[in-house]
C-alpha cells in the first residue's frame, strides 16, 4: 500500500467535500456520505424532497471524476418512472438471438450494467418490470444475467435519490408495493436523509450566491478505484468491532431497530472509509460516526442511531469543550473590538455588542442543531445553559450601555 498516494487522493476527496459544502448549505451529513460511499464502493440513496438539490449535488460529484482511459460505460444515468422499461436500463433485446434460443439478451453496452458509476433518480419509482430484469443481482453480487451468460459488472460506484422510503413491512398502512420495494430498499448499505435548509441566513446566501460552473477538483477513476482497493488494508481494532457490535445490539433491545449481521458486516466498510478519508491506516473511535448512514431503517430510528453512536463516541464532552471555547472567543473578540475602537470619533458600542450578541445566537443554534435532545447530554445541556446566560449578560450589558 502506497500510503503517499492514498494521502494524496483522499486530499482530493476533502477538497470535493469542502467544495460542494461551499457552495451548497446544510449539507454536510449528506456530502460526507456520498465520499464514504464512494470510497467503500458502497450503494447509497439519498431521501429528501423534491427540490432541495439532491440530484444536483449527486452530479455535482459525477463532475469532479475525470474518466479518461476509462473501458466501458464511464457513467450510466436513469431516471426511473411507470414509462421507463427494462431497455432504458439494460439495453435493448437481441432479436435474432431470441428467435433462436427463446431466451432475452440483451445489447447491454453502454447501459447499467456496463456502467463504471451509476446514478439513479426517483429510485423507487422503479416498475415491476425493471426491477424483475436484473436489478437486484446488479446491485447486489455486481453480476447481470443475460442470456445464458453471467455478466460481471464493471460497477465501481451506485447512487440513488428519492422522494420517499417504502413503508416497512410492520406499519399499519403498508401495501404490496412497499413490500416489493424493501428488497431493493435492503440493496442500500448507506442511507442519508436530506432535509431542507433550516437557517434563515444560510436561505438568504442561497438566493444571493451567483451560480457555479462546477467542481474545481479532479478525481480521476484510477483513483476511485485504487483506494477502493486497498480499504481492506485499513485496520480495524477489536474494541472498534465490539463497540459496533454493542451499538447495534443496543438499537435492537431498546429501539427494536434490527441489524442484520449482514449489514453489521458491510457497516465496517464505511467505518474503515471514514479513516481513509482522514489519512489514517487504522480505526478510531471518531470513525463510528459512519454508522450513521448505515444502521437505520426508519425516518424515525434516525435520531435513535445518531444519539447512541454520538454516546459511544464519547462526543457530547468533546463538543462542550469546544463550545465553551466558541463563547470565550466571542467574549475575546467583544473585549478586543471595545479597546481597539473606543478612541476613534465612530465608536458605536451599540453595534459591538449587537454583532456580539448575535454570534452567541448563533452558537446556541449550532448546539440546538447538532444535538436537538440536548438535554439528554449532562455536558451539552450544562454548556448551553451557561452560553444562555452570558446571552443575558450581554444583553443586559448593552441595555445599560446604551
Amino acid at each position: 500500500m502506497n500510503q503517499d498516494k492514498l494521502n494524496t487522493i483522499s486530499q482530493k476527496m476533502t477538497a470535493l467535500y469542502d467544495f460542494i459544502n461551499k457552495h451548497y448549505y446544510e449539507v454536510e451529513d449528506f456530502s460526507l456520505c456520498i465520499l464514504l460511499s464512494m470510497i467503500s464502493r458502497t450503494n447509497m440513496i439519498a431521501l429528501g424532497q423534491p427540490g432541495i438539490a439532491k440530484s444536483e449535488i449527486l452530479r455535482t460529484v459525477v463532475d469532479a471524476i475525470d474518466f479518461t482511459g476509462s473501458q466501458g460505460t464511464p457513467y450510466f444515468h436513469v431516471q426511473m418512472g411507470s414509462d421507463i422499461s427494462p431497455n432504458n436500463v439494460f439495453g435493448a433485446p437481441d432479436i435474432d438471438y431470441f428467435k433462436k434460443h427463446g431466451i432475452i439478451k440483451r445489447h447491454y453496452k453502454g447501459f447499467l450494467p456496463d456502467a463504471i458509476i451509476a446514478f439513479c433518480s426517483e429510485f423507487y419509482r422503479v416498475n415491476d418490470q425493471v426491477a424483475n430484469s436484473g436489478l437486484l443481482t446488479i446491485l447486489n453480487e455486481g453480476e447481470f444475467k443475460n442470456g445464458t451468460d453471467t455478466v460481471k459488472t464493471k460497477l465501481r460506484f451506485f447512487m440513488a435519490d428519492t422522494n420517499f422510503f417504502p413503508k416497512q413491512i410492520d406499519d399499519l398502512d403498508v401495501e404490496e408495493t412497499d413490500i416489493k420495494l424493501q428488497a431493493l430498499h435492503d440493496r442500500f448499505l448507506s442511507r442519508v436523509l436530506v432535509e431542507p435548509l433550516k437557517d434563515p441566513d444560510n436561505k438568504l446566501k442561497m438566493i444571493l450566491q451567483e451560480d457555479h460552473q462546477g467542481p474545481d477538483v479532479q478525481i480521476s477513476l484510477e483513483d476511485i478505484t485504487y483506494i477502493q482497493d486497498h480499504l481492506s488494508e485499513i485496520t480495524l481494532s477489536q474494541n472498534i468491532a465490539k463497540l459496533m457490535i454493542d451499538i447495534a445490539e443496543t438499537l435492537e433491545n431498546k429501539y427494536h431497530i434490527f441489524i442484520s449481521p449482514r449489514r453489521l458486516k458491510l457497516s465496517r466498510n464505511m467505518v474503515k472509509a471514514h479513516a481513509l478519508l482522514n489519512q489514517r491506516q487504522y480505526c478510531i473511535t471518531d470513525d463510528l460516526k459512519a454508522l450513521q448512514y448505515t444502521l437505520w431503517q426508519k425516518e424515525e430510528d434516525i435520531i435513535h442511531v445518531k444519539d447512541l453512536i454520538i454516546e459511544k463516541m464519547d462526543l457530547p464532552r468533546i463538543h462542550a469543550k469546544q463550545y465553551e471555547k466558541l463563547m470565550d472567543s466571542i467574549d475575546e473578540e467583544l473585549e478586543r473590538n471595545i479597546n481597539n475602537q473606543s478612541e476613534f470619533f465612530d465608536f458605536d458600542i451599540d453595534k459591538i455588542y449587537e454583532q456580539a450578541i448575535y454570534n452567541v445566537v448563533k452558537l446556541i443554534e449550532k448546539i440546538e442543531l447538532e444535538y436537538p435532545n440536548f438535554e439528554r447530554y449532562e455536558d451539552i445541556s450544562n454548556v448551553k445553559k451557561h452560553i444562555e446566560l452570558s446571552y443575558n449578560r450581554l444583553s443586559s450589558e448593552r441595555l445599560a450601555l446604551t
